[in-house]
């Protein structure tokens, strides 16, 4: 992978009711965090990106159509963009993607249909086949008759030894096994009406999970790969007059692992907690988010991008680890942008 200083947004456009129309590539400077706009490639609905470990590659999530589809991008030092190839993601919304196994699988949540597809890739980060899809626990559905409908896989996480964890809002689980497997191994169920949206392992052993429809940040351990003991939660906004109705979205985790950073849709903010060995993380501040329904955050060295998707801007921070505070530097207007990842 190239090493030029680079951001790559996603976004939605009109089929998803956004106003994006694909990628964005920016030359970005790491001194001051400011941004210049490079090319954009139009895509349906790329609401989610990743990179390739080793290749110039981009993998995106192409969330538009009632069956959703996977563009492998060709990324340049210059930041253009070139889309290589496209396939079914054999299910509605895809919503996440995740690059493991060293580069050999990319494993693919299928949101609106509630499952899992993992596919092999070759040592040259293309696709080749070895389609496996894990589908959802139609018989574990969560209280929440609105949003538990049925299973929705929101996102799906590479651990050790080949072991990948899907996170299933509509059940309120967090299934584990390897991807040539016929399905999980093992199985962990949250506090029902959770809603888990995302799950973020650390290095020591602790475990956060986004808990969408509850406004609460879960905190677990994990006894062993892909096993998890939920250990207690705390708010994820510190407004509790809005808590019922906030819609936590994005967690990100400082470089020395002592800051949690959690997006907020509804409060419109990024509130900050102070990470604690075997306990629940203390909240030390909460600020503005820079725009409205702020969706997905990259950190990158002290620069935190958040994109706004209502507002149609990228807001760029910079944040003070030791203080956990965060000022805002910069705003840009982009279409409806839902991810954000930076190269090199």
């Amino acid at each position: 992978m190239n090493t030029a200083q680079l951001l790559v947004t996603g976004c939605y456009d009109k089929e998803m009711d956004g106003r994006g129309t694909g990628l964005t590539s920016y030359r970005r400077d790491p001194g001051d965090g400011s941004l210049t706009p490079l090319d954009t490639l139009a895509l349906p609905s790329p609401s989610y990106v990743v990179r390739h470990p080793t290749q110039p590659l981009l993998y995106t999530a192409n969330e538009a159509g009632e069956v959703g589809s996977v563009s492998v991008v060709a990324v340049a030092a210059d930041g253009s963009l070139r889309e290589v190839e496209r396939l079914s993601s054999q299910g509605g919304w895809p919503c996440h993607l995740a690059v493991g196994e060293g580069g050999r699988r990319l494993a693919v949540a299928n949101y609106r249909t509630g499952t899992a597809l993992f596919l092999d890739l070759d040592e040259a980060g293309r696709p080749v086949g070895g389609a496996r899809l894990w589908a959802g626990d139609a018989g574990a559905l969560g209280p929440r008759a609105d949003r538990q409908d049925g299973p929705h896989a929101h996102m799906v996480v590479p651990g050790p030894d080949g072991l990948w964890t899907v996170v299933d809002l509509g059940t309120d689980q967090l299934r584990s096994g390897r991807a040539d497997a016929d399905g999980p191994e093992a199985v962990t169920a949250l506090p029902a009406g959770t809603g888990p949206r995302q799950l973020v392992r650390a290095a020591d052993g602790m475990a956060y999970v986004v808990g969408e429809l509850d406004s609460r940040l879960h905190v677990l351990r994990e006894a062993e790969p892909g096993r998890f003991r939920w250990l207690g939660a705390v708010p994820a906004t510190g407004e509790p007059e809005r808590t019922a109705g906030n819609l936590p979205a994005h967690l990100t985790v400082s470089a020395d692992g002592s800051l949690l950073l959690l997006s907020n849709r509804v409060t419109d903010t990024v509130a900050l907690f102070r990470t604690r060995p075997d306990g629940l993380p203390r909240p030390v501040g909460e600020v503005p988010s820079g725009g409205a329904w702020p969706r997905h955050m990259e950190l990158v060295g002290d620069h935190l991008h958040v994109c706004d998707e209502r507002t149609d801007t990228l807001a760029v921070f910079t944040l003070d680890v030791a203080n956990a505070t965060l000022t805002l530097r910069h705003r840009y207007a982009t279409g409806s942008p839902t991810c954000a990842l930076a190269i090199g």
